[in-house]
């Protein structure tokens, strides 16, 4: 693949995923950043947001995922040691999305000592299967579902995390095939622009590297972002 670039001075945008790692489609997502680099030998860098552990069986990820939720097959970093390596080995960042993707809106979350729990568990673990990952200058969180609670907000200052939010992509949505997802980021990266232009900040967009329609779609989307007029930026969240 060859790498594509935006028109000079194209509004710049940034890439992150969420739920991963998750063999079969972590990898393919890796290899297609490794394809776009910005410079030679070097992938377009994007931030990983990930998970400790996916607990086995379905009552307990009953008990922890939001009652909406569909894909209970998420990452681990406990069971896929070799691709959180390999994200922080191409110089990607790796985020905590909390240890097993809790939702915030539980009643048994709504303590901020619960939160903490998750955050530090999931540091824990990071620590022991890729202690790289604190060579980078900031330690990122995002929200599961994006549900930025009191207790989560809590949580995060306690534990001196940097809460990063984002522009969902529509590549979650279950119904959705390339094109859509492609009509649907377009659409919506057109919006955020207009917004993030009053802080002169980069758009970051919110993927998940669990989904087999990101690992096979992805590298077409970033066509269409850069055929638009964008530009595919590092992620920094110096920036953000």
């Amino acid at each position: 693949m060859k790498p594509i670039h935006a028109r000079a001075g194209g509004y710049p945008v940034m890439l992150s995923f969420d739920d991963g790692p998750r063999p079969g489609s972590t990898e393919r997502i890796l290899d297609v950043l490794a394809g776009r680099g910005l410079q030679p030998d070097r992938p377009l860098r994007a931030a990983f947001f990930t998970l400790a552990h996916n607990p086995p069986g379905w009552l307990a990820r009953r008990l922890l995922f939001a009652p909406y939720e569909i894909w209970t097959e998420k990452g681990s970093l406990v069971r896929h040691p070799d691709l959180a390596r390999r994200i922080i080995e191409e110089g990607h960042w790796l985020g905590n999305h909390g240890a097993t993707h809790f939702w915030p809106r539980w009643p048994w979350y709504r303590n901020p000592r619960r939160v903490e729990a998750q955050l530090l568990e999931w540091e824990r673990v990071a620590d022991a299967v890729v202690p790289a990952w604190r060579g980078r200058s900031a330690r990122l969180a995002r929200a599961p579902y994006l549900s930025r609670t009191s207790a989560w907000r809590a949580a995060t200052a306690r534990t001196g995390f940097t809460e990063l939010g984002g522009m969902t992509t529509g590549d979650a949505d279950p119904r959705a095939a390339c094109d859509d997802v492609r009509r649907t980021l377009l659409t919506r990266l057109e919006r955020e622009r207009r917004l993030a232009e009053q802080t002169s900040r980069p758009v970051l967009l919110i993927f998940h590297d669990i989904r087999e329609l990101t690992a096979e779609c992805l590298d077409g989307w970033l066509d269409a972002i850069s055929a638009a007029g964008y530009a595919l930026t590092d992620f920094d969240p110096d920036r953000l």
